[in-house]
């Protein structure tokens, strides 16, 4: 049991603990040994009575607000940089169309391939350390695998069982769905789970339209469902959603790709939850708190009348309670009974909060926690906070701690520099990896979902064009990029400038770094 006091920015809907959503004050969240958050307090009154004595970490004037949700990302492609393809003199059409780009698949399929292959422990660590630099808590879109875990560092939503080993809880589909599966899944909501749908990615009157009116046709449209994108939908087809669920916006890559995004208004107009995804690294974010600052250049753009409150409540509480209708377990909200994961984010003293968490970077993640337990942070902090197995590394100008266990036994302490190694040894020489790789698998005598047998990765996006699934016929001609940054830096931002299909709008993501 332990305590973080702070500036609170607690966006509960409990009225014992703040009078509105968007209060902010100084007083203390309560974390229990259960991963709860036990009570959030006003300093000026008492905490449990059974916290008498546990350890109080003082972050001063921080930001104490709910972890980061990503509702929507590839994880397996979070190694690589930004994509383009240079012959392409206009806007992609849909979702069907950049895979057939004549780079796509040397850029990005056989990289990705080389490290789930040859190194899929450490490139897990690798993306989920560059979402937890970036104050995530709980991302979506963990690569399938042969052996589903519940979240070893950040919360994997599509895996996330709570111990239970449910893995029912949310479902997720990143191709077009045929109309039978659309009905299974239509039935299995109605049942309680979540289904996050790739849905109608791509230009307004696309023949990706059809995926939406698909998804209506099998009842799909309801609480539980999840539309990603839904870039080709209009208002009017928004206004049928008639018992909404929850629309996820990545304004980075859909402006990237097709150089228009999600209609936002339209879409909160008809009552749907609006939520923020960082999609994927060829084409996105680097994290949500960078899609942040994507959304305000692309409200702003558009004129649309979306405040900084909005925009943050977009990646906290609003898919919090949307994964609260498939988890059973709010997240998102610091209040009684919540999850504790928690983000503290440096702020100058009388700041506007949420101005403050638009205009954050991973120079002001102070603190994460994650169950109740400090996961990544500040050397002071994570020690006063107690934070377990911690290894060094650097994020940006800062040195930083990471508590990292192998993911094999989750108690193992493992070095990040060991990570990186291990990563920059298949970039060496992906084909000896690759093919190392696939020999340890072929001896395996066992089944391979049973524990012990080697982790097997796959993708979930196109492979693209190639010679065999996607892949060249000689492995000796895949070329894997330098690891990109784990956060925004010169080199990055220099590959947004006049590339993609975003008119500019991406450009001012440089005044924010």
């Amino acid at each position: 049991m332990w305590a973080i006091r702070g500036r609170v920015v607690a966006l509960s809907d409990d009225r014992s603990v703040a009078p509105s959503e968007s209060a902010v004050f100084t007083g203390r969240v309560w974390i229990d040994d259960d991963g709860r958050v036990a009570a959030v307090t006003r300093s000026t009154r008492p905490g449990p009575a059974r916290f008498d004595g546990c350890p109080v970490v003082d972050v001063g004037g921080s930001l104490v607000l709910p972890g980061l949700i990503d509702l929507h990302n590839h994880l397996a492609y979070d190694t690589l940089p930004l994509w383009t393809e240079p012959s392409q003199a206009v806007p992609f059409a849909h979702h069907d169309s950049w895979p057939r780009a004549r780079t796509y698949a040397a850029s990005t399929t056989w990289p990705a391939y080389a490290f789930i292959t040859a190194s899929p422990h450490e490139l897990l660590a690798y993306v989920e350390t560059k979402a937890i630099v970036g104050g995530t808590t709980s991302v979506q879109g963990s690569p399938p695998m042969n052996r589903p875990r519940d979240g070893w560092l950040v919360r994997e939503i599509d895996d996330e069982s709570f111990g239970t080993g449910d893995r029912n809880k949310v479902l997720a589909s990143v191709l077009t769905a045929k109309p039978a599966d659309l009905a299974d899944r239509a039935n299995r909501m109605r049942a309680g789970s979540l289904f996050v749908y790739h849905c109608a990615e791509g230009q307004p009157g696309s023949l990706v339209a059809r995926e939406y009116t698909d998804a209506e046709s099998a009842g799909c449209l309801q609480p539980r469902f999840v539309a990603v994108h839904a870039t080709a939908v209009d208002a009017a087809g928004f206004a049928r959603w008639a018992d909404p669920g929850a629309v996820v916006w990545s304004p980075f890559s859909n402006l990237w790709l097709y150089g228009v995004t999600t209609d936002v208004p339209a879409a909160r107009d008809a009552g749907l939850a609006v939520c923020l995804g960082a999609d994927w690294a060829p084409s996105g974010s680097k994290n949500v708190l960078g899609e942040l600052k994507a959304a305000r250049l692309a409200a702003d753009h558009a004129g649309w009348n979306l405040s900084d409150e909005d925009l943050v409540r977009m990646v906290t509480c609003v898919p919090g309670d949307v994964l609260a209708r498939g988890w059973g377990r709010q997240t998102g909200r610091l209040q009684p009974g919540a999850l504790a994961d928690v983000l503290v984010l440096r702020a100058e003293r009388g700041a506007d909060p949420f101005a403050s968490v638009v205009a954050a970077t991973e120079e002001d993640v102070d603190l994460v926690v994650i169950d109740g337990v400090a996961r990544y942070g500040t050397p002071a902090l994570t020690a006063a906070a107690g934070a377990p197995d911690l290894t060094a590394l650097t994020v940006g100008s800062r040195d930083m701690r990471l508590s990292l266990t192998h993911p094999d036994d989750g108690t193992t302490p493992w070095g990040w520099d060991d990570v990186v190694d291990r990563l920059e040894a298949v970039r060496a020489d992906p084909q000896a990896e690759i093919t190392a790789a696939q020999a340890r698998a072929a001896a395996w005598a066992g089944s391979m979902s049973d524990e012990g047998a080697p982790l097997r990765l796959a993708l979930d996006m196109p492979t693209g064009v190639g010679p065999v699934g996607g892949l060249p016929r000689d492995l000796g001609t895949i070329v894997v990029p330098p690891l990109e940054s784990l956060m925004p830096d010169d080199a990055w931002l220099a590959q947004v400038v006049g590339r993609g299909f975003h008119a500019g709008v991406l450009d001012g993501l440089r005044a924010y770094y």
